[in-house]
């Protein structure tokens, strides 16, 4: 016998625990011990794209394998099920579910996961059941209804923890039924959910962690976003309306991720984020003719990710390094302001490390002269160049008006028919403009045309 197969129980479940359904019963063939141990296992996951048979073979290995539990009386404390229910000729596949449920919720269940794996799920309402397991902690939904026949009763989830819905179709009252009916809530997660126009959740005192996410579902873009403030930690926002209130104390957030988010940011700056770490804004309107002040004096990384530049300051930090990466994509017009509203954003970030990407393959047919005397160029720590190689002369110069990069990487310039004087062209850049300060340089050419480097 194994060293292994001599374990206690105990350590042997919690092995198991971490396997899936078919590595379990794979165990079996080890030892008479695992033949035994890995039927009992507190963790149960099927699925039907997963398993080898067809639906009503796995209609009855579910079945049998539930029996068996509930003849031996063992807990069941996760259950992970994967189906595939949709259409109109598929009536026999509710009540069977509606059963699993029952029974599972019976054996001091803790989490539960239901997915459903067809995208058609127009008549797919949730059992109601799922909302009568009073033991439950964690709950995750993806391609179910949940609306009035699914909560036709007084709801039961007072000790839920989790809450995560994917894909689900849900009301705005329904939605504040069931927040109102869980306060413990630490997680919550809405991803994709149709029919959703508000997220009230100031109720939930105790959020530590919001996500929202849309991609590309429609009518979700305006979905206002309502959330206790004081107890959050995590904020991940992809799209959505987020009102920030003027004064929010953020006592406890200590990162706030914002992609595509529609909202006005116009309180964002007298906002309070005593401890914030990690601040993100990928491609969000909403702010392009404010100046963002933020309060964060422990911030150590602000990501920017858009079109134009921002103005944005942060508040003296306690850290003693921290970094910034600024990305600007899809730049139609260059002028001369636009280089000096650049020099403007990095020295406000002066005190971090910067990271600048500027990504453009738009030829630019005049030529960018920067003549203010105030600019004095910016340290930068890296830069990361994307543009036509017709283009380098002007460019390059308005660029290094307003910056100094110590490195120069990932860059490559792009344009068709390139030759050795364009090479010698941007030698002679190089030579008068960064060789006394540059560490290191490595650049790419493309030909678009020949599709080569």
């Amino acid at each position: 016998m194994c060293r292994i197969s001599m374990l206690p129980e105990h350590i042997m479940q919690r092995i198991l625990y971490f396997l899936s359904q078919k590595e379990a019963v794979r165990t079996s063939v080890l030892s008479k011990s695992w033949r035994s141990i890995w039927c009992t296992r507190p963790n149960l996951d099927f699925s039907i794209q997963a398993f080898e048979g067809n639906k009503q073979d796995f209609i009855t290995t579910v079945d049998n394998t539930l029996q068996r539990y509930l003849d031996q009386r063992l807990c069941i404390e996760e259950f992970s099920l994967r189906v595939s229910i949709g259409g109109d000729d598929d009536e026999e596949s509710m009540p069977t579910l509606e059963q699993w449920i029952t029974l599972v919720t019976n054996m001091g269940l803790k989490e539960l996961r239901l997915r459903n794996s067809m995208e058609d799920y127009k008549n797919n309402h949730l059992p109601p059941v799922v909302f009568d397991a009073e033991s439950l902690k964690y709950l995750h939904l993806d391609r179910f209804i949940v609306d009035q026949i699914t909560i036709r009763r007084i709801l039961l989830l007072k000790n839920l923890k989790s809450l995560d819905l994917q894909r689900v179709s849900i009301k705005d009252d329904i939605f504040k039924k069931i927040i109102l009916s869980c306060p413990l809530i630490e997680t919550l997660a809405v991803r994709n959910c149709r029919a959703l126009t508000t997220i009230d959740a100031t109720s939930l005192q105790n959020l530590k962690k919001f996500t929202f996410v849309n991609d590309n579902v429609p009518f979700v873009d305006d979905c206002r976003i309502k959330i206790h403030t004081h107890s959050l930690e995590v904020i991940n926002c992809n799209g959505g309306c987020i009102p920030f209130l003027r004064g929010a104390d953020f006592r406890n957030l200590t990162r706030l991720s914002m992609t595509g988010v529609v909202s006005r940011f116009d309180h964002l700056s007298t906002c309070k984020f005593p401890i914030l770490e990690i601040l993100i804004i990928f491609d969000c309107c909403g702010f392009e003719e404010i100046k963002l002040f933020i309060d964060a004096p422990k911030i150590n990384n602000f990501d920017y990710f858009g079109d134009f530049i921002p103005s944005i300051s942060f508040a003296t930090t306690s850290s003693s390094e921290w970094h910034s990466t600024i990305h600007l994509h899809s730049i139609n017009v260059f002028s001369s302001l636009w280089f000096v509203n650049l020099n403007e954003l990095l020295k406000s970030l002066s005190q971090s490390i910067i990271s600048l990407n500027i990504d453009q393959c738009y030829r630019i047919r005049e030529n960018i002269m920067v003549q203010d005397k105030n600019i004095k160029p910016v340290v930068v720590d890296s830069l990361g160049l994307r543009f036509d190689l017709s283009t380098i002369s002007s460019l390059m110069n308005a660029l290094f008006c307003v910056c100094r990069p110590r490195f120069i990487d990932d860059s490559f310039f792009c344009g068709s028919g390139w030759k050795m004087d364009h090479i010698n062209c941007l030698k002679n850049q190089l030579s008068q403009l960064w060789f006394r300060d540059l560490e290191e340089l490595r650049l790419e050419i493309h030909d678009k045309n020949k599709d080569e480097w």
